[in-house]
């Protein structure tokens, strides 16, 4: 997108997005279920963790859509990779029903652990998404796990393998796949990592979900915005060469032992008009509780704040706190 169409979509969100703070919790515009608001070019609706839905002309594209929010730590607060997966369908459906702009055309997957991929193979079997094309995008391990989770045949044909440099066009959008990175632990290792050349036994427990190949993509509307979606703190910044998103959404899982991010993040963007984070919340209180609006950590966009502010592009790039299932309309002017 040109600077001139970029300052525009600037203009916008400040004029639109009165009471939103940067760097604090903030109202976000009243939630509107089911339906972009008339005249909105994209709207954002954060489902927790790393998963987002992004919905325009009537359509809808979900990210990493991980509603379950099943237990995950061990006695010291860590990831514990033998814990049993269980998967909360209820939950899932109440989202899918109730929750989202409608049926997704497209299924984007960062990689394959529990938290990003747990739940897809459940949406693409519901009866309600019977008779509508759901496509799915995800590296090769993804697609191993997903079919060895009982994904129905007639969706696994519509499950495409993509690997960083893809960049696929779609009716009225487009696509691209960027080779990302995972986060690591405070001991430098991550979280259950490997790859499946093949369709593996099926998942048990949460260690059994490895990671695979980290991707991150980039939607971008025909006339409208471009939407970078990360689903975990940490980048290949030169994997990011040319990307110009005008809204980014950035992974802000402990990233500690990971050199200069979110700073190395933003200085491959080159100022978003709009940042979002994300995997900032506890991950287990269910959404829809009166509470979890409270597990989102104000640390994450802080820092996020700081970075923008260390960038340089303050007064020119917003911070905004997303809050679970609520909608975020992003109006582009020129359209």
């Amino acid at each position: 997108m040109s600077q001139s169409r970029r300052s525009v979509l600037q203009g916008v969100l400040g004029a639109g997005a009165a009471g939103l703070l940067v760097g604090g919790a903030a109202s976000l515009p009243a939630a509107r279920p089911r339906a972009v608001a008339k005249g909105a070019e994209l709207g954002l609706r954060w489902l927790g963790v790393a998963g987002w839905e992004l919905s325009f002309a009537g359509r809808s594209v979900l990210f990493d859509p991980y509603l379950s929010r099943m237990p995950y730590a061990d006695a010291d607060g860590g990831l514990d990779p033998a814990l049993p997966l269980r998967l909360d369908t209820d939950a899932v459906d109440h989202v899918a029903e109730k929750e989202l702009a409608g049926v997704p055309e497209l299924i984007l997957v960062s990689h394959g652990h529990f938290d990003h991929l747990a739940d897809v193979p459940h949406l693409l079997s519901r009866p309600g998404w019977s008779g509508r094309r759901v496509r799915t995008l995800c590296d090769t391990t993804s697609r191993h796990l997903l079919e060895a989770m009982g994904t129905p045949a007639h969706r696994m044909a519509d499950v495409v393998a993509v690997s960083g440099g893809d960049h696929l066009q779609f009716d009225g959008y487009s696509v691209e796949v960027f080779r990302s990175l995972h986060s690591r632990q405070q001991d430098y290792t991550s979280f259950a990592p490997g790859t499946r050349d093949a369709v593996p036994a099926r998942p048990r427990t949460l260690g059994d979900l490895v990671e695979g190949q980290t991707l991150a993509f980039q939607v971008s509307v025909e006339g409208g915005p471009s939407v970078l979606l990360t689903g975990t703190s940490n980048v290949a910044e030169r994997e990011l060469a040319g990307a110009r998103p005008d809204v980014a959404v950035i992974g802000m899982s402990g990233y500690s032992a990971v050199h200069g991010y979110p700073d190395r993040l933003l200085a491959a963007l080159g100022s978003p008009s709009l940042l979002l984070p994300c995997h900032h919340d506890d991950m287990v209180t269910p959404l829809g509780s009166s509470g979890i609006s409270g597990t989102s950590s104000s640390d994450a966009v802080t820092a996020l704040t700081k970075a923008v502010e260390r960038q340089g592009w303050a007064g020119g790039t917003r911070v905004l706190t997303p809050r679970h299932l609520e909608l975020l309309d992003v109006t582009d002017a020129a359209v």
